[in-house]
Formats: structure tokens, sequence, C-alpha cells
């Protein structure tokens, strides 16, 4: 399951941006804004699995699959751009999570399949991090002679503390099949790609304010204990 090197020279065009429009999606502990033109369309959901994790997600396309009987072909798989923030009141927190699959392959007569992924992900109004073709990983789930299947998906985890925003753009894949008899990549809708992250309230200044003040009344009261037992 290696990319051939001519997949590898065209996934480089994949990058290239097309007409955009953008949709804002508040979800109360935080907001989205993405681009609504890719064939991922609007989100497929938003959730909070438990207490303060959220997360949100889009189903793929049957569009974003590519078929080949022998030739080699490359699809190109244009990714919704996103800006994630806080609301106000709210803090994002610990690892953002990224999770993409599961989507099946097909290999027969020795041909091959692959799937590249790019884009560049800014942390805090930073400079982007860029992802140049990372390989994405696939499950083997059956193999005879001649034929092999299974399905590409992958988790990352970006390791972070408190942040004020991410942004992913320029994000594409580049699904390519190749050789033998037949091959190919087939997505489906309950194919997806899902985020995940913690959003925890801010204490508002008032609670500060009684927690301080709830501290000093402790105090006191230790103190005057201290002083009646002498």
């Amino acid at each position: 399951m290696k990319l051939k090197p001519v997949v590898v020279a065209l996934s480089l065009m994949a990058g290239v941006s097309a007409a955009s429009a953008t949709t804002i999606f508040d979800a109360g502990p935080y907001t989205l804004s993405y681009d609504e033109t890719t064939t991922f369309g609007f989100l497929a959901s938003s959730f909070s699995s438990s207490g303060n994790s959220y997360g949100f997600s889009w189903n793929f396309s049957p569009d974003a699959s590519v078929v080949s009987f022998g030739s080699t072909e490359v699809k190109f798989v244009t990714l919704p751009s996103f800006t994630l923030t806080p609301n106000a009141g709210y803090t994002l927190s610990g690892g953002f999570n990224a999770f993409l699959g599961n989507l099946v392959y097909t290999e027969v007569g020795g041909a091959t399949t692959g799937i590249l992924a790019y884009g560049d992900v800014s942390v805090n109004g930073g400079a982007p991090i860029n992802i140049n073709g990372h390989l994405v990983s696939w499950t083997q789930t059956l193999s005879v002679p001649g034929s092999n299947s299974g399905y590409f998906a992958e988790s990352a985890t970006l390791p972070l503390g408190s942040f004020t925003s991410i942004a992913v753009s320029n994000a594409s894949l580049a699904l390519s099949a190749s050789g033998g008899i037949y091959s190919s990549i087939i997505a489906q809708p309950q194919n997806k790609i899902e985020f995940s992250f913690t959003a925890v309230p801010v204490p508002e200044p008032e609670t500060y304010a009684m927690l301080l003040a709830g501290l000093g009344v402790m105090g006191a009261i230790a103190r005057r204990r201290r002083t009646i037992q002498k």
C-alpha cells in the first residue's frame, strides 16, 4: 500500500483554494466559523459527550471516493477550513483531538491505495503548523490470494494547555488507487471527520471575591479559637 511517486507529486496541487462561504455556529461555550462550500457541507453534529467535553463533526460525501481499473487515479478532497474560539465566560483547554475514518479500501491483483493529508493549523493566531503529505493509517481486515481490503482511519491529538483559538486552513486529502486489476477507496455518509476538546466555565470576578471573603472568615474563626484555647 505504498503511494506511487506520481501521486505524491500530484497531491501537492491539493492546496489550491476554491471559493468559500463562512457559516457561524454558536454552540454556547464556543463559536465555530467554517467553510460550508466543500463536499462536506454543513456540520453533521455538535455534541457535549460528558461534563466539559465538546466536539463537532462532518460526514463524508460519497463523492470523496476513487476507483481504478489498473490506471493511476487520484481524487482530491477539500476539507472544511474552520476557526474555533471560546465564548465569553469560557476557556478552551486540554488536547485538541482529531479523528478521520473509516474509509473502506479494496485492492485486487497487486493494486495499491493510499491517502495523503495536507493542511495548516494555527494556535492562538500564531504561525501555521504545516501538515505536508501525512500518510493516513490503515487497518487490513481481509487478505486472500490476490486481494486485500480494509479501511483508512486515524486519530491525532495536539497537546495544549489553555488556548484562545484553533484555526485549520488549506486542508485536503489526496485519495489514490493504482495498478493491478482493480482498486478503490469508497467513502460513505457514516464516515466522518471529528474534532473534540474541553471548554471550561471561567469563574466570574464575584465568585473570586466570595471565595476570598470565605477564606478570610475561616481564618478569623481559626485565630479566635486559638486565642480562646490559650
